[in-house]
């Protein structure tokens, strides 16, 4: 209990320094609550030594933060970036009041990811190595993102030698672009340069063969399946969203249904509670979490393996070790500490939306639904009479707590960051989060299928066309509804911390007094 709320310290200090622009006096004012919490439960030399742990954590993790922010001073092959105000890799010219002509760079980078497909242009995220500098290769290093078209393809692991202009990310008004690559380790972009390749097989063997097998998986349900349903499926199983129409893609984030696509903490334990809710029956729900334990690591290698998805499989992980342990009360204090953890590891991460996102979906499970679904049940009980209809409405019960509670742990989120929020998550994801398991199967069998022999995908595909047709009309009937979503712009951290203030009240009030399920009695 004490590491877990240690841990939280050290979040809390981190977001002080992420969201507060590193105010000293709101990182003393968070350390002196963090303080002042051990000291109040318990009165001891251990509570004095825990506050002023936890205060020094605090403090700790939001001078980390602010001691891992980038240096305005361009590092790596950025240092050569045509920058839109500076073009500093430029030759001087006599006469100021004529614009320089900037040079193309020629520089070695290896392919770092899967290529990403996206219209008539392709993706490729690459790491350099080596840049042409007066005729001379120099060793260098960082990220660069590269539009190419489709033609000749790359694939992971592949050496290019790379000729053309280098830029700044830009940074709009409403999304900050530059930020958003620089989390990822990227600071350069380059749009349709010359390229060569030099060698392949640069890459790590057993991510390359991940991506081999997740492109057969991606080929096998385009065969079987028509569009959009495809590349819905593709989605779902793989974490493939690049492919998606623009009009379903805005449909689901209207319905705030995407997450179905985006490997995330909630995404993850969706999938630990199929495997949890089918096996335990069978074998018991501790030995049924260990294998949901094996399916969620299977499940993010499949999907890729990314940061991203590695993060988002620690946080489901640690729920259901959790209950492979008897410990599911304990979930809270592995998740700060994983939480921690990995923040401690990468302080950047603390201003990642994905973080973000699986990080307060998962507290939402852990703390919220068991609380809401209680809450839910016993009302069931003095509503119902009947014994056997309380049974089949437990699981939508069981839907509706773990909806509600991940909705209202990320809405802020949601709404700070992307300035839209839907007024129908709820309704939307009731509807076809059922649909999600179906789909994650027999999307699985059509692509294995689809692998072995063209006639059996085929044949699965048409299994696997109902629900995905299914999900696909739910999101465009809801998101066509006049009030499905709503903008909100000038929200800022304040708001969200505000927020979580008033739903941190309100789950303390659902959880203050358990409530007791009482079924009703068959009569004599």
């Amino acid at each position: 209990m004490i590491l877990g709320y240690l841990g939280l310290c050290w979040l809390l200090g981190m977001g002080a320094a992420a969201f507060a622009q590193g105010s000293p006096w709101a990182i003393a004012a968070a350390a002196i609550l963090a303080a002042i919490a051990p000291l109040v439960t318990r009165r001891s030399p251990v509570a004095v030594l825990s506050a002023a742990m936890a205060a020094g954590l605090l403090v700790g993790g939001a001078w980390l933060y602010q001691a891992s922010l980038p240096s305005d001073e361009p590092q790596g092959i950025a240092q050569f970036n045509l920058d839109p105000d500076v073009a500093s890799n430029v030759e001087p010219t006599v006469e100021p009041t004529v614009k320089p002509t900037p040079r193309p760079i020629t520089f070695r980078a290896v392919v770092s990811g899967e290529p990403d497909e996206r219209g008539s242009s392709l993706r490729l995220r690459l790491s350099a190595r080596e840049v042409l500098v007066d005729g001379r290769w120099q060793s260098t290093s960082g990220g660069i993102l590269m539009r190419s078209g489709l033609f000749p393809r790359y694939n992971y692991g592949d050496l290019l030698e790379v000729t053309g202009k280098l830029e700044t990310p830009p940074a709009f008004e409403d999304f900050d672009y530059r930020d958003y690559l620089a989390r990822q380790g990227i600071g350069s972009i380059i749009n349709y340069p010359r390229t060569t390749l030099l060698a392949t097989g640069q890459g790590n063997p057993i991510r390359a063969w991940v991506y081999d097998v997740r492109g057969e998986l991606s080929s096998s349900l385009e065969d079987a399946l028509p569009e959009p349903e495809a590349s819905l499926a593709q989605g779902i199983l793989l974490g493939r969203r690049a492919s998606l129409p623009d009009d379903l893609r805005q449909d689901l984030n209207d319905t705030n249904t995407s997450h179905l696509i985006a490997v995330s903490g909630y995404n993850v334990t969706l999938v630990a509670g199929l495997f949890i809710g089918g096996l335990a029956w069978l074998i018991g729900r501790r030995p049924a979490a260990w294998l949901a334990l094996l399916a969620i690591i299977g499940y993010a290698m499949l999907v890729g393996g990314q940061p991203s998805v590695q993060r988002a499989a620690i946080m489901g992980g640690m729920y259901v070790v959790a209950i492979a342990l008897g410990r599911q009360s304990g979930a809270l204090q592995g998740l700060a500490l994983a939480g921690a953890g990995m923040t401690a590891f990468d302080p950047l991460l603390m201003k990642d939306i994905s973080f973000q996102l699986s990080f307060a979906s998962t507290i939402g499970l852990v703390l919220f639904a068991p609380a809401l679904r209680a809450r839910l049940e016993t009302a069931l009980a003095h509503w119902s009479s009947d014994r056997e209809l309380a049974g089949p409405l437990r699981g939508v019960i069981e839907l509706l707590a773990v909806t509600v509670a991940a909705i209202a742990f990320t809405l802020p989120i949601t709404a700070v960051n992307f300035h839209r929020i839907s007024l129908i998550a709820i309704p939307a994801n009731l509807l076809t989060v059922p649909a999600f398991p179906l789909i994650m199967i027999a999307s699985g069998l059509t692509a294995v299928g689809g692998m072995i022999a063209a006639p059996i995908g085929t044949f699965l595909g048409w299994i696997t066309w109902f629900p995905v047709a299914y999900l696909v009309h739910v999101v465009r009937l809801l998101a066509d509804l006049p009030f499905a979503a709503a903008s909100v712009d000038g929200l800022t951290s304040s708001h969200a911390l505000a927020y979580y203030a008033a739903l941190a009240g309100v789950v303390w009030l659902t959880a203050r007094r358990p409530a007791k399920l009482t079924l009703p009695q068959a009569p004599a």
